[in-house]
């Protein structure tokens, strides 16, 4: 016996299973490996299951009008909050700056947050209550998307609250002030009934509800931000927080914006652990460090108000917004009748929670912003928030446990039979741990073929994921899982020591996997890093149990029997399933809309592979021990079935694509491609053009453009790259990417009877006053004056090398640059300047000292006219071109329409 058991340890190629075991393996395999596996797949689906109802659950909507019929407590009402929504995207439309509806909202805020204060008046307790309306005038810099934007607003208006505690009590209750900020604008292409309709409709709601509550002994007031320009890129709020008198008592910030129409807000940004544990008090918390790590990187081309707030008060504060159903998002979709029951009440009972709980409990002063928090939710239940100090002992001690875990397991095999040597033992754990992050590897690359296969000029189905969210589960995972197990299969042919149950083998692999990759992680500092903390968790405590408590004893039979428990699949299958799906839900409500607007010229079809890889991966991670449970023979079977169904999803995808229509076309009327249609009517030289851009570049673009050279009569004529982003300016920075195509309007309009020159006024003016030039230092001061009535959004352009300038806060660049001024105007103001100070260049400065040297301009201004809400248009000698192109544009199409004038002026 010695002997044998010698040459037992020595056989560095032991076979996994001796051959009478092998065959009943493979035998077990046949009869009893579907069931086995259905037995799984129901543990995933009732997670999975249990996942969906808990992440898309939300409160039931009140309906009565803020007073419970029942208790009498004045409480959030969405009822009162989709009335004012209504009012604002239904009735009034789109609330551009500088339109006649800007200046509508404003009346109606006004007027309700008077009749708020009017009705708190003699409750016992009632808040302070102070009103101030805000009409400022000012400029900064705006850097975005790799572009200075250079700002300049006049008159843009905030309407700001103040609740504070009872006029009898002291006021240092005023001293310290908790922000709450919206917008009531909207952006060009929509009536914003979430964006920021919902903000302001819950900041008005709860001004009535805080305003009705006995406010004595709160320690700090709110303040509430109606902000009256966002959409132009942040001008009211930065306003506000570089000008208005209180600025200087706010302490903290919570910010509402949204990007979708349905489902929980979500935090998304935070910069403070007071703000974040301020956040616990939300009744349905929705929120997670992931989102905050990834929206710092910048991954995501948007932004808020909470910038100004940070960059220019220094202060701290969280970000929420409503964020799913993002296809809406910034089209004309952005409805009343979009938005999902509930929605709004559990944004607004969020919300109140909050900041009643910052004014009445908490101390404002001295908050410091740090990242080094780690904060997640539960499915809306629990809300977990700890330092990164605790988070990185926690990791740390856990990944020291699933090594310690492993040498017991090494050392315990080494001693059981068949008896091998440590190092046997150690090399085919190598193998099986390098093996499962190869599986990883797999399963995020391997879906890449499926997207090469489909954007394939021979197949050409661009984007066929789009229209729903889950379908790139269906064109995507298949393949996924084959690379997974695709890799566990050539595990068997390595040579070398294998493991004597695979099975077994590949668990504990799973483990010490986890347990490096909590490691390397947690090394990096991003507090994102306690996903794979938990995993490591789950399965160190599911393995436990399998070790200790399931795992069968060893037993004189030739019937083998497995070594991992079906409990075990069960206890780290269902929590993993259960957590990943809610943050899948999270990531691909989000990124699938967000990907499909980048369109085609990005490898957006690569990126949602790999994106679905990294969920079926994360969520199904316990099969790659379990497809080793009935041996080679069973797992080809999978591997044939994963490929079968592989091709008929790629087959039906090429049939059903391709055509408006079809289930894998990407795009429908609620899942719209998104458009910038302008009419640019140029005043120097009389021309007159239709601009089409794609706001997301994807696929399908040709068949507009056929349309609307039928309907217009010309060919389009291609407008690619940078050279023309000028043709966009009313829009800049996003012109720097449009592009697109343009279409000569004059054969339409003289067939019509009209000409290009048939230009109706008024029209903008620039002119140059307190011109003067100094002839010692060759600089050029002066005022650039702009008289530009029923316009808005206008953009002034030069070249010149400026010493100085009245943009207050950036100094001017270093030498000769080209300078792009994006300024706006409030309603009923048609007048801005900007001063500027340039030196003449050299050969130019004799034409200077007689006043004849001129800089060249060029002026782009937006016309106020709604043709997206009202359809009116400022046509040409009565020939109107937006209504033509509207008449051709497939259903599936979400323009945003701009009328323009441009004009060349040497000043």
């Amino acid at each position: 016996m010695a002997t044998l058991r010698k040459k037992n340890r020595d056989n560095v190629g032991l076979d996994p299973v001796s051959v009478s075991e092998k065959t009943i393996v493979e035998e077990g395999g046949a009869h009893g490996g579907f069931g086995s596996w259905l037995r799984l797949l129901a543990c995933w689906i009732f997670a999975i299951t249990l996942a969906t109802h808990l992440h898309y659950k939300l409160p039931e909507p009140k309906g009565h009008r803020g007073v419970d019929l029942d208790t009498g407590n004045t409480e959030f009402s969405e009822h009162n909050a989709m009335e004012t929504i209504s009012y604002l995207s239904d009735t009034l439309g789109y609330r551009i700056v500088g339109t006649v509806e800007e200046k509508q909202t404003f009346d109606y805020l006004e007027n309700a947050v008077r009749g708020y204060k009017t009705e708190s008046q003699g409750i016992v307790g009632a808040p302070k209550f102070d009103i101030w309306v805000q009409q400022a005038t000012g400029t900064h810099r705006f850097d975005i998307m790799d572009n200075m934007v250079f700002k300049a607003y006049t008159n843009v208006t905030n309407i700001i609250v103040r609740l504070s505690c009872p006029e009898t009590e002291n006021r240092s209750c005023e001293d310290n002030a908790i922000l709450l900020n919206s917008h009531f604008d909207t952006t060009l292409g929509s009536p914003g009934a979430t964006d920021d309709g919902s903000g302001v409709a819950v900041m008005l709601e709860i001004i009535r509800v805080l305003s009705r509550r006995n406010w004595s002994g709160y320690r700090n007031s709110i303040v509430f931000l109606f902000n009256g320009a966002e959409e132009s890129l942040q001008d009211a709020s930065h306003a506000f927080i570089t000008m208005h008198d209180i600025k200087d008592s706010i302490r903290s910030v919570v910010n509402i914006d949204a990007c979708g129409t349905t489902g929980r807000e979500i935090l998304f940004q935070a910069n403070s652990r007071e703000m974040i544990d301020a956040y616990k008090q939300a009744p349905y918390p929705h929120g997670t460090v992931v989102a905050n790590d990834v929206f710092r990187t910048g991954l995501i081309l948007s932004d808020t108000d909470f910038r100004q707030f940070v960059e220019y008060g220094n202060l701290t504060g969280i970000d929420m917004a409503i964020y799913k159903n993002s296809y809406l998002y910034h089209t004309h979709l952005d409805l009343t009748e979009n938005l999902e029951p509930g929605a709004i009440q559990h944004l607004g009972e969020n919300t109140l929670a909050i900041v009643d709980y910052l004014a009445k409990n908490s101390t404002l002063s001295n908050i410091e912003r740090t990242s080094e928090v780690v904060f997640f939710d539960i499915h809306g239940l629990y809300f977990v928030v700890y330092s990164w100090a605790t988070a990185f002992t926690i990791q740390m001690g856990t990944t020291l446990l699933g090594l310690v875990f492993f040498a017991y397991i090494v050392y315990k095999t080494s001693h059981s039979s068949p008896y091998r040597t440590i190092p046997n033992i150690v090399f085919a754990y190598i193998k099986s741990i390098a093996f499962v992050f190869l599986s990883a590897a797999a399963a995020l690359l391997l879906p890449v073929l499926v997207a090469l296969f489909l954007t394939s000029e021979s197949v050409g189905r661009h984007m066929a994921w789009f229209s729903r969210e889950w379908y790139g589960a269906l064109i995507f995972c298949p393949m996924s899982l084959i690379g997974m197990y695709g890799v566990q299969y050539l595990l068997y042919a390595i040579p070398g020591p294998q493991h004597v149950d695979m099975e077994y083998g590949a668990f504990i692999s799973l483990v010490v996997a986890f347990a490096i990759s909590t490691f390397l992680t947690t090394l990096t500092s991003v507090a994102s890093s306690y996903i794979f903390w938990l995993y490591c968790s789950i399965l160190l405590m599911a393995t436990g149990l399998n070790e200790f408590v399931w795992k069968p004893k060893a037993e004189k039979r030739a019937v083998w029997k497995s070594k991992v428990s079906g409990l075990t699949y069960i206890v780290c299958g269902f929590p993993m399933a259960l957590v990943y799906t809610d943050y899948t839900y999270a990531m691909i409500d989000i990124f699938v809309p967000l990907t499909g607007r980048m369109g085609v010229d990005t490898p957006v079809d690569i990126i949602i592979g790999i994106v679905f890889g990294m969920v079926t991966f994360m969520t199904t991670l316990p099969s790659l021990a379990h497809v080793h449970r009935f041996g080679k023979r069973f797992l080809r079977k999978i591997l044939v079935i994963l490929t079968i169904f592989q091709v008929a999803v790629l087959g039906a995808v090429v049939v059903r694509g391709g055509v408006y229509g079809g289930w894998a076309f990407p795009y429908d009327e609620y899942h719209p491609k998104r458009l910038f249609i302008q009419h640019l009517k140029n005043l120097t030289s009389g021309e007159s053009h239709v601009g089409f851009a794609e706001a997301d570049h994807g696929p399908y673009i040709e068949t507009i453009v056929t349309a609307m050279e039928d309907a217009l009569g010309v060919k389009a004529e291609a407008r690619h790259g940078s050279e023309n982003a000028n043709e966009w300016a009313s829009i800049y920075p996003f012109s720097a990417f449009l592009g697109g195509y343009r279409f000569d309007t004059k054969p339409y309009l003289e067939v019509n009877g009209a000409s290009p020159v048939d230009l109706p006024g008024p029209f903008p003016k620039l002119s140059i006053q307190n011109d003067k030039y100094d002839p010692t230092t060759g600089i050029r001061s002066f005022s650039v004056v702009s008289v530009s009535p029923t316009y808005t959004w206008t953009v002034i352009a030069f070249d010149a090398e400026v010493v100085d300038w009245s943009i207050t806060d950036s100094e001017p660049l270093e030498g000769p640059r080209h300078y792009i001024v994006r300024h706006v105007v409030g309603h009923g103001n048609d007048a801005w300047k900007l001063d500027l100070s340039v030196r003449v260049p050299e050969d130019k400065r004799a034409e200077a000292e007689e006043g004849k040297w001129k800089m060249r301009f060029e002026f782009t201004a937006l016309e106020t006219e709604n043709f997206a809400g009202h359809g009116i248009e400022r046509s040409i000698g009565g020939v109107g071109i937006l209504g033509v192109v509207r008449d051709v544009l497939p259903i599936w199409t979400a323009p945003t329409w701009l009328s323009s004038v441009v004009e060349v002026w040497e000043l």
